[in-house]
């Protein structure tokens, strides 16, 4: 009767350390996929602001500043739960709402007449997106980024403000808590803002 030979152990070694190969490249891959789509949304956050000023720059206000005072009335909440959804655009803001930037930079062209507020407010995170508005508690018109991972608002905040600092600078921490950005549980989900304007 012939012996039963099992793995010795140089192959149980080899074979664990092609699985850690695979699952640090898995690993990996996966810190430069989230790299990406951070880059992405602060690409689109300066597309965006960009649309913004070219609007300002050819009308002499802000898109959604309906009565052209300075100040987009729509006053950005601390939880937003949708996007912006308005459909046809045929004329610039009478009624200042939260569809109302959107449908002004639509109107004028600046960002594509035939695509949806909700689809141009999305971000690279799903149920993430854009809104555009006021901020009372700083006194300045913003852009807004709902749902976003914490870990995606501190590298936007370094990039941006040099820092990561959620309570102060142009970037800031806009939630229900007053604080910094969360430090233990990056996955969190959390919002932000970005002082556009008058900074």
């Amino acid at each position: 009767m012939g012996k039963t030979r099992g793995f010795t152990l140089v192959e149980l070694a080899i074979v664990l350390v092609i699985i850690g190969i695979i699952l640090g490249a898995i690993l990996k891959g996966q810190e430069l996929i989230n790299n990406a789509k951070a880059k992405r949304l602060q690409n689109d956050l300066r597309g965006l602001e960009a649309a913004i000023w070219t609007f300002y720059d050819r009308t002499g206000h802000f898109p959604g500043d309906c009565d052209k005072d300075g100040t987009i009335e729509y006053s950005l909440p601390a939880t937003e739960s949708s996007p912006s959804h308005s459909g046809d655009v045929t004329s610039f803001c009478t009624t200042e709402d939260k569809e109302a930037s959107f449908n002004d930079l639509r109107y004028a062209t600046i960002l594509p007449k035939n695509t949806s507020n909700a689809d141009l407010a999305k971000t690279p995170f799903a149920g993430s997106f854009f809104t555009i508005g006021y901020n009372g508690t700083s006194g300045y018109n913003a852009i807004a980024i709902y749902n976003l991972p914490a870990w995606a608002a501190r590298m936007i905040d370094a990039s941006i403000d040099g820092s990561m600092s959620g309570t102060s600078g142009r970037i800031r921490r806009w939630d229900n808590s007053a604080g910094d950005w969360p430090s233990d549980d990056l996955n969190t989900n959390v919002h932000l803002i970005y002082l556009f304007d008058r900074m």
